[in-house]
Order: structure tokens, then sequence, then C-alpha cells
């Protein structure tokens, strides 16, 4: 096993496919750089898909919150450090920071990974040996995971999604960071328009199979923020919250 690699840093451009019709980033693309570089830093440490295959585990994704202090702009170079806390309770937190040419930080990620035994789909509370506690002890920063919630009765109805080819990774479900995009597709042009997103929230309660569908909900729970609920087989799949400044 490599020797441990508490923090990893690399840079990402932002293409102007990542960016919206305002030139902005789109916050699925700040989703895609930091679960890219979580698996660039695990992939660095011996954490890779022969382990996970050998140990029959694999990583997935609980919840993430994501805070935007200044939304980068297309063809901006965004220097991006991570850095994970070792398992506690089950769950692994990942801070990821995105800086600007300056070094000034413009956004922050917090993601909360649970390691699963992929064969009794139950969650480990103690990682196999091989994993061999390669993070930090402790990294103290966490960014608010708490969203303001609405009862699926009094929201409305958005329309029935898919799963379909361009959402999904090889995992055979759709891609965490897909469910930014079909939120923000759900929300009115107008609101764009007006602002600009600070704060996204997703809590991610049952995958969603490649081709399968569930139906999207939306409620305002203030004025400038917004509840979704993608329900499927009348079980919640997951939940999320986006905050405009």
């Amino acid at each position: 096993m490599p020797e441990p690699i508490t923090t990893y840093t690399q840079q990402y451009t932002v293409y102007r496919h990542d960016g919206d019709h305002h030139g902005n980033v789109k916050p699925g693309a700040l989703l895609r750089y930091g679960q890219q570089i979580a698996t660039i830093h695990a992939e660095a440490v011996g954490l890779n898909d022969a382990l996970y295959a050998a140990t029959h585990t694999a990583y997935v994704l609980a919840k993430q919150a994501l805070h935007i202090d200044r939304t980068p702009h297309v063809d901006e170079v965004l220097t991006v450090t991570t850095e994970p806390e070792r398992c506690k309770r089950a769950v692994n937190k990942r801070i990821t920071t995105f800086y600007d040419a300056q070094g000034k930080q413009v956004a922050v990620l917090d993601s909360r990974w649970v390691l699963i035994d992929t064969e009794k789909r139950l969650i480990l509370r103690k990682h196999p040996e091989q994993f061999n506690d390669q993070w930090a002890p402790d990294v103290p920063f966490e960014l608010p995971m708490k969203m303001v919630k609405a009862d699926p009765a009094d929201c409305e109805r958005i329309g029935d999604c898919v799963a379909t080819y361009s959402r999904c990774d090889m995992n055979g479900h759709m891609n965490n960071t897909r469910y930014a995009d079909i939120l923000c597709d759900a929300l009115p042009w107008d609101v764009w328009d007006r602002g600009e997103v600070r704060d996204l929230k997703i809590y991610y309660h049952r995958e969603i199979p490649r081709g399968e569908s569930f139906t999207l909900l939306r409620a305002q729970t203030a004025e400038n923020q917004f509840y979704f609920c993608g329900e499927r087989e009348e079980k919640s799949a997951f939940e999320a919250s986006i905050t405009f400044a």
C-alpha cells in the first residue's frame, strides 16, 4: 500500500460546456470536479477498482453540501484541494475546496461517503484492513447539512425523469452529480436571471438504476430557496435543496 497522502491538489479549467447561459459554472460541474479529484486521490493511495473488487466493497455517497462564495466563470482555472477524514460512525467526510487564480476560496464541497459490502448490501462500520486508515484522523471543518423540507403533499409535481445513458456511470445507476443537473433544469429561467446558487444540498436515499424513472417534486420553501424530492416506487430516492443569493 502506498504511503498516506492526506490531501490532494489539482487544477481544473472551467470549460465552456461547464458554463450556463451567463457563463457561470454549473453547480453540477463543480460536483464533477469534486468527484474526480476524490477518485484520483483514492487511487493515489491504493484505493482502486482492484481493491474494491477483491474486498467486495464500494464507496457510496450518502449526502453532500456545496457552498459557493463566488460563482466561477468559464475559462477560469481553479485550484482544487481535497482532504478526507478517517471513518467515524461508518462515515468518511471529505472536504474539497476550490480556489481562484489569486488563491481566494470561491467554493467548498462537503461530501459524506459510506463503504458498503456489495454482496450483502450493508454499510460497513469497520473497514477491511486493506484500507489501512489512509486519511487524516480529523478534519474539523464542515458545512451545515440540514435542509428545509416540505411535505410531498404540498409539492408541485414537475414530471417524470429517467436515468438515461448520459446520466449514468460505470456503476449502472444515475451518477450523483447528475441529480444537480436535473434540479437546475426544473427551475424557471427567471430564477437563473435573478440570482446565483449559493448553497446546494443533496441527500441520496436510494440509487436509481439505469433505465429506471422517478417522479420529481418541487416546493418553494423561502423567497430564494427550493426543495426537491425524487420518488421512485412510492419511496423517496433523494431530497435536495437549492438556495440562491
